[in-house]
């Protein structure tokens, strides 16, 4: 069994995004894949929530692992085993080890992501009872499926030690589920391109285009160590499933807007908050690094040159193809783009909304006015919960609309941030 893992790798520049064997991915850091996962706990209940973020894991796994297998023509399960290890340290995730077959068993995982990272970021001051590798778990699941062609669901995960809780290791237990799971239709390729709308350009695109380019390949030179983790930027990057963070989102908002309507406006803004927590995390740490030095240049602190950057980033992370339709310092921001990984998706799973759905977007251009106007950039501050704190939680000075959006039928999705 031999093949090349990136020359599955491809890169839509057209509407920037990104697909590993015809699937959405998007790179994502680990404070972001630590607070969405807490952002659905919270809203469902630990029990609820462990159990949608399982599922939507093996769901999202089970679609990857099968294209890579039909692309690679890989037949054999023990082959498959292996690729399905290749790939999750390949995307930053951890090590997976298999004792596992088509009727169950056990997977040892060392660093994984989830549960690795949180000891890192909260360990020592907080304690942790509950397993934080939900996806890890459904992973496992999904990849002993895939390599003995079992049904999605035939088996279920359930992780009986973890790291974040103080084990050495992650282990996900296997067992036969006595049922299957009714399996929607992948939103692969095909399905993203049906959601595309067509492209245009904003002000400042040949500049943003350029950054955009080199950042794309910047990250194609990069490789994850031999723990199978990607540590750059002081974030741990992930290549992660756009269908993962799409179906735990919109599965809690819409069961909150059933169950509890009057708590929808909350939802939305927790899932708005991610998009802070991955601008200041990732965008900040990518801007603020010797990396974007040598890339870009100096970083001046000039709003202008900030909400270019961050144009650029978020295209060459795979978010969309993000233009800057009005800026006016100190006072507003309008983006628009053809298409976003939230889009995409919940054309293809949900009916036509009546209000804007792309809330990592929206998130996101609020918390770029923020990097744009309040950070000292001169005097490289470090990007830590002091400054997400300062920024976030003591008053900000913005508001975020996004008054557009594909999913309620319009032909782009626009948000509009300006003070309040």
């Amino acid at each position: 069994m031999s093949f090349n893992l990136k020359e599955l790798i491809q890169y839509m520049a057209s509407h920037n995004h990104t697909f590993f064997a015809h699937t959405p991915v998007v790179y994502h850091c680990h404070h972001f894949n630590l607070f969405l996962d807490q952002t659905i706990d919270d809203a469902l209940g630990s029990k609820q929530g462990l159990e949608l973020r399982t599922h939507a894991a093996q769901e999202a796994t089970y679609n990857l692992l099968e294209s890579i297998c039909h692309f690679a023509k890989i037949k054999l399960p023990l082959d498959r085993i292996q690729v399905a290890s290749t790939v999750f340290a390949a995307m930053g995730h951890g090590s997976l080890h298999f004792s596992a077959n088509q009727r169950g068993g056990t997977v040892r995982g060392d660093y994984t992501h989830y549960g690795f990272s949180w000891k890192d970021k909260y360990g020592k001051a907080v304690r942790r009872t509950l397993p934080a590798d939900a996806f890890g778990a459904g992973y496992a699941a999904a990849a002993v499926e895939v390599a003995y062609d079992l049904p999605l669901g035939s088996l279920k995960a359930e992780e009986t030690t973890c790291i974040a809780t103080g084990a050495p290791n992650c282990e996900f237990t296997l067992s036969p589920s006595g049922t299957t799971t009714k399996r929607q239709s992948p939103v692969r390729l095909n399905e993203t391109k049906k959601a595309l709308k067509t492209v245009f350009h904003g002000d400042q695109e040949e500049t943003i285009a350029n950054i955009a380019q080199g950042l794309v390949q910047f990250l194609g030179t990069l490789s994850t160590d031999e723990r199978g983790l990607l540590q750059g930027f002081g974030v741990f990057v992930t290549m992660h499933l756009a269908e993962y963070y799409n179906r735990i989102s919109y599965d809690a908002f819409y069961h909150i807007t059933k169950q509890m309507p009057q708590s929808t406006g909350v939802m939305g803004g927790l899932l708005r908050e991610s998009g802070h927590v991955c601008v200041f995390n990732t965008f900040g740490g990518i801007l603020n690094s010797p990396e974007w030095e040598g890339l870009v240049g100096p970083i001046t602190g000039n709003p202008l040159d900030i909400i270019v950057g961050c144009c650029a980033i978020g295209r060459a992370l795979g978010f969309g193809h993000w233009t800057i339709h009005d800026f006016a310092p100190n006072q507003s921001l309008t983006l628009r783009t053809p298409s976003t990984y939230e889009s995409n998706y919940h054309v293809n799973r949900h009916e036509m909304a009546n209000e804007g759905r792309c809330f990592f977007f929206q998130g996101a251009s609020l918390a770029m006015m923020q990097l744009a106007h309040r950070v000292d950039w001169k005097s490289k501050p470090d990007f830590d919960q002091d400054l997400y704190n300062d920024l976030f939680r003591r008053g900000v000075p913005w508001v975020v609309e996004e008054t557009k959006c594909i999913s309620k039928g319009d032909e782009f999705c626009e948000t509009q941030v300006h003070l309040r």
